[in-house]
């Protein structure tokens, strides 16, 4: 599949962004959490998640547009599509039974947890197995949004009282405790907005960007504005998640937009690009990578050290970045490795 670098390059942005969102929370302690240096740590830890969503969106919509063009049978786009979407999914499914299985797991529910490889892999497959076909992707991609972004409180709070065998069936749709931590709805709304826009975003990403950046500002100010009034508090179950949610996208777009135009004055990938298209391309393995090293077992000695600020923890944020990269790199050579023996000893 032909890849666009200026979305593999925000890839990349997202994965730096979920590194540090994940180190931060696990080592830095109680004591500094309240903190101006930790908010802004929490502020970026916003972005991976809708980046990633978005993104995915974007790729299912260039994937739909390359088969149309080339005349391609609904089919085998679907089939693709959904084949990329099942494997993510049953990605995030091998990596809890990996991560219990190091990290002492006991539950069922730590081990079959919907969380965010399961949430980007199934929004995936939905869009795989809805747009293909489509005469306006655009147009079906758009509703999308609003159909599993309006309902969604209300489906939400349905689900949290639906009797416990029904729950169950629910768990991939809705907050059910203690399986869900990633719901599709309204997630997966995100991952619809990406399709929407995909086309526009590529032709004019400052337009889109600049277009975003306000909206995201409103959208938030909105939020803390509603969160404020009595009795309301920022949770899936009530409509102030339709605000929290455009804030989140909106944002993502306006990072997407700034790499797209950044790296169109670039005619091909740069030196200083390399880093952040590795880790964009390998983006699944670096979410696997840094894990274990932030909340897992791996991680566990320095999750032990008392009293660490988000200055002491900074240190540790940057190696485990270069940590990772190095790991991933290393994964490629090993692939590349096996790729060529294989070749080697099938070549006549």
């Amino acid at each position: 599949m032909t890849r666009v670098r200026g979305l593999d390059l925000a890839r990349g942005v997202a994965c730096v962004a979920m590194i540090q969102a994940h180190a931060y929370d696990a080592y830095v302690d109680a004591p500094h959490r309240g903190s101006t240096a930790f908010a802004v740590t929490r502020f970026f830890a916003l972005l991976p998640l809708p980046l990633f969503m978005v993104l995915a969106g974007m790729g299912v919509a260039l994937r739909v547009e390359r088969g149309r063009a080339r005349g391609e049978a609904t089919a085998t786009t679907r089939r693709e599509l959904t084949r990329r979407g099942g494997l993510v999914l049953l990605s995030g499914y091998a990596l809890n039974l990996l991560y219990g299985l190091m990290d002492g797991a006991r539950t069922i529910g730590e081990l079959l947890r919907f969380d965010v490889l399961h949430v980007i892999g199934a929004s995936i497959l939905l869009l795989g197995v809805l747009l293909p076909g489509r005469a306006r992707p655009t147009l079906t991609a758009s509703a999308l949004v609003a159909l599993w972004l309006v309902p969604s409180p209300w489906l939400q709070r349905a689900g949290q009282r639906a009797p416990d065998g029904v729950r169950l069936l629910l768990v991939p749709f809705v907050d059910i405790s203690p399986y869900t931590k990633m719901p599709l709805l309204p997630l997966a709304a995100w991952c619809a907005l990406g399709a929407a826009c995909a086309q526009v975003t590529l032709r004019a990403p400052r337009v889109v960007a600049a277009m975003a950046l306000p909206l995201a500002v409103a959208a938030h100010l909105g939020t803390e504005a509603w969160a404020a009034l009595p009795g309301v508090t920022l949770a899936r179950t009530h409509p102030i998640v339709w605000l929290n949610a455009v804030d989140l996208a909106a944002r993502a777009l306006v990072v997407i937009g700034l790499v797209l135009a950044a790296s169109a004055r670039h005619a091909g990938p740069s030196r200083a690009q390399a880093p952040w298209l590795a880790l964009g391309t390998g983006s699944l393995r670096v979410y696997a990578l840094h894990l274990p090293f932030a909340y897992g077992a791996l991680g566990r000695p320095l999750r032990a050290i008392p009293d660490v600020s988000v200055l002491d923890a900074t240190p540790w944020v940057a190696s485990l970045t270069v940590l990772t990269y190095a790991l991933l790199r290393g994964t490629d050579t090993l692939r590349d490795r096996f790729l060529a023996w294989r070749y080697t000893r099938d070549a006549p």
